[in-house]
């Protein structure tokens, strides 16, 4: 049997921590800079057959690429929102916590290990272009309602920020305001123009990244006009292929509940099982997406079976919206997963029994 040793990397902006336990068990450490004279220092340490532990960061997914590629040894990217050993210490520095993560490598294998997927190129690409537009999206809704907000103090009340949608109509309500306050309006849609034409300028990009992409075809068939599951359009059909990729790594459809995050948590003793809110793990971005389109999936004449249950849970089993909501942005993750992994179109597939309740129940309700 090949004997390893088992590797803790800490990392800071602009510093780490590494700890090896030796095949010995002797525990040595070093530490460095994260620049990229450091960092190549740092993997001249290495062997290929370590196991290296590293919690997740932008630094981190640099690095763990950097050392499959030039010591070739397995790395295996930590989770650290899942990590009690660590966060939870009363003994917390660098050293412990890189001492800490050699000894989770050495105890567990991964299945047992809050693991995180090392992403592809084109998932990577994908990330970083969604997280461009949801941050150029907030921007103009901050700047949209710093514009409100001049309305406001100036005692034009009839304005509402639905009237700031577009540039025409800014230009004609702007004509209102007089002074600083016109001055201050000029110069926020000035800032408008420049980040709505940086938008524009992203999603290009995005098109040009998810062009020929076969996962993407699957899951939303928005190119084509046909086969597009209600709801689901261009962004979420990205971000789906770029945190969960094509599925593989997911034993089953009911995974992909916890993956995203709409599951509730449990807390079970006993004979006591206490559900709880929603853990929220996973991107928050998939999931403020996927809530997103559940709500354009249950409005839309072509929602099927997942409009019928919403409508179910809603009027006769006494749920409350958001609750039902959740649960069918969490069966929209589980369909899209399905048709990935069986390479197939959606159809829209109503639910004979859950229409029947419902219609059975509307009629005796009236």
């Amino acid at each position: 049997m090949e004997q390893k040793r088992f590797v803790g990397i800490d990392l800071g902006k602009r510093t780490y921590e590494m700890k090896i336990i030796g095949i010995n068990g002797k525990v040595t450490g070093t530490n460095g800079q994260t620049n990229p004279s450091g960092r190549k220092l740092l993997y001249r340490k290495l062997l290929a057959t370590d196991r290296v532990a590293i919690e997740v960061c932008s630094l981190g997914m640099v690095m763990a690429k950097e050392i499959q590629k030039e010591v070739g040894c397995e790395v295996v990217l930590l989770n650290p929102s899942q990590l009690v050993l660590i966060y939870r210490s009363l003994k917390k520095n660098d050293k412990e916590d890189a001492l800490k993560l050699a000894r989770l490598v050495q105890k567990y294998k991964n299945e047992e290990l809050p693991k995180v997927e090392l992403p592809t190129e084109h998932e990577e690409n994908l990330r970083q272009i969604l997280t461009e537009i949801r941050q150029l999206k907030n921007d103009r809704t901050k700047e949209i309602n710093r514009l409100h907000a001049i309305f406001v103090e100036c005692g034009i009340t009839e304005i509402k920020k639905k009237d700031l949608a577009t540039i025409d109509n800014r230009i004609k309500c702007i004509k209102m305001l007089k002074g600083i306050a016109l001055a201050q309006a000029e110069r926020i849609l000035k800032k408008l123009e420049l980040v709505e034409t940086q938008t524009e300028e992203v999603e290009e990009l995005l098109d040009k990244e998810i062009d020929g992409d076969k996962l993407l075809a699957i899951i939303g068939n928005y190119l084509r006009g046909k086969g597009q599951i209600p709801g689901v359009g261009k962004q979420l059909a990205s971000a789906y292929v770029a945190f969960i990729g094509d599925g593989s790594r997911f034993p089953n459809a009911s995974t992909i509940g916890a993956a995203t995050g709409l599951v509730p948590r449990l807390d079970m003793s006993s004979t006591v099982c206490r559900m709880g809110h929603i853990t929220k793990c996973g991107n928050k971005n998939l999931r403020t997406l996927l809530i997103l389109a559940a709500w354009s999936h249950v409005r839309s004449r072509d929602g099927g079976a997942l409009k019928d249950k919403f409508l179910y849970m809603t009027r006769f089993q006494s749920k409350g919206k958001k609750i039902a909501i959740v649960a069918i942005a969490r069966k929209l993750a589980e369909l899209m997963y399905i048709l990935l992994k069986n390479d197939t179109s959606y159809e829209k597939r109503p639910s004979p029994t859950i229409s029947q309740l419902v219609d059975e129940a509307m009629k005796f309700s009236s």
